[in-house]
């Protein structure tokens, strides 16, 4: 089976080597899990070589808690640029491994670059896996009259954006007439709409389209809005306290706790690692989730939840009820 990602097997054994690692533990998303087979084959030569199993969301998830169990003092971990919100600790090294994606998305760009008519200046956004490739659409698009900008935000790369992090589209959202996010599905290109409330396309080049992301955002965000007014009627909340590294927030949902009580209404403290529906359908007394973890659960992953769950930033709307104030840009902590 063809790899379809850049894993530059040579830099990570020469990594593994220089550190003398008697045993790493391999930790990837699921879409890059299926290719891993070569490189644990190699790694497997000269270490002991564990793979963690679990989801990989991104660089706030880094398997600490796994290499702490198994005694393993080396993570490799790939699709993500490095440790968001997260202190490595100094006794764990970690390296981090882009995983670029080999799919080109010139070809996608010629032939659906009609989507784009109308629009004079693009602001040039992307995941990880194709940030190696923005030059070459900036180019692109450059030599087809339009002006064309790249933010630098947060993050290492120019033009790069995450799930809980656009800050490179909001650098340059008042600058552009619309955002061009090259990214597989609707991800990436949602937050980049709800945080600048500008015209956003998404260049997929997994299937091959540039489409409006805006059609299905309002259709979530009526979702959400739905799910907010469920919330006004709940009088018993469930404070959800991630153990992820980068999503540990325990100071902030014992904030929560505290002004959830102080309004008269019941709170309970939940631990868990991963976010599960199932896990908090056994809570049935509880009437509605407050979510610390990944900012953009309450918004992405709501429908699989049972119950409204809303966020940091939305608290206050359901507590005062006042949902009809509710502002999006404001509430979304990305």
């Amino acid at each position: 089976m063809e790899n379809p990602y850049e894993i530059n097997i040579s830099q990570i054994m020469k990594w593994v080597l220089d550190e003398k690692a008697k045993k790493v533990l391999v930790q990837a998303p699921d879409g890059i899990k299926p290719y891993l087979k070569e490189l644990l084959d190699v790694l497997s030569k000269n270490t002991d070589v564990y793979v963690s199993g679990s989801h990989t969301w991104g660089g706030c998830d880094i398997a600490l808690k796994e290499a702490y169990t198994l005694g393993i003092k080396h993570i490799i971990h790939l699709g993500h640029h490095g440790p968001v919100r997260v202190r490595i600790p100094e006794d764990v090294k970690v390296l981090f491994v882009p995983a670029f994606a080999k799919v080109d998305i010139e070809k996608v760009l010629e032939r659906e670059i009609e989507k784009l008519r109308g629009y004079t200046s693009i602001g040039l956004l992307s995941s990880l896996q194709h940030i190696n490739q923005l030059d070459n659409a900036k180019r692109s698009l450059e030599r087809r009259g339009y002006e064309v900008l790249i933010g630098m935000g947060n993050l290492p790369y120019p033009g790069q954006v995450i799930g809980c992090d656009v800050s490179a589209a909001v650098k340059v959202s008042g600058k552009v007439s619309c955002f061009l996010v090259v990214a597989g599905g609707f991800f990436h290109g949602l937050g980049v709409y709800l945080k600048t409330k500008t015209k956003t396309f998404v260049l997929d080049p997994y299937v091959g389209k540039i489409f409006d992301i805006e059609p299905i955002a309002k259709k979530m965000l009526a979702r959400h809005m739905y799910n907010l007014s469920r919330a006004l009627d709940a009088e018993t909340f469930g404070v959800i306290v991630s153990i992820k590294p980068g999503q540990y927030s325990v100071g902030k949902a014992l904030e929560i706790y505290r002004k959830i009580k102080r309004y008269g209404k019941k709170a309970y403290l939940i631990v868990v690692d991963e976010v599960e529906p199932s896990e908090l359908e056994n809570f049935a007394f509880l009437d509605a989730y407050i979510n610390t973890a990944c900012p953009r659960l309450n918004i992405d992953s709501e429908d699989v939840f049972k119950k409204p769950i809303i966020g940091i930033g939305e608290i206050d709307y359901v507590l005062r009820d006042e949902i009809e104030k509710y502002d999006i840009q404001k509430a979304l902590q990305i």
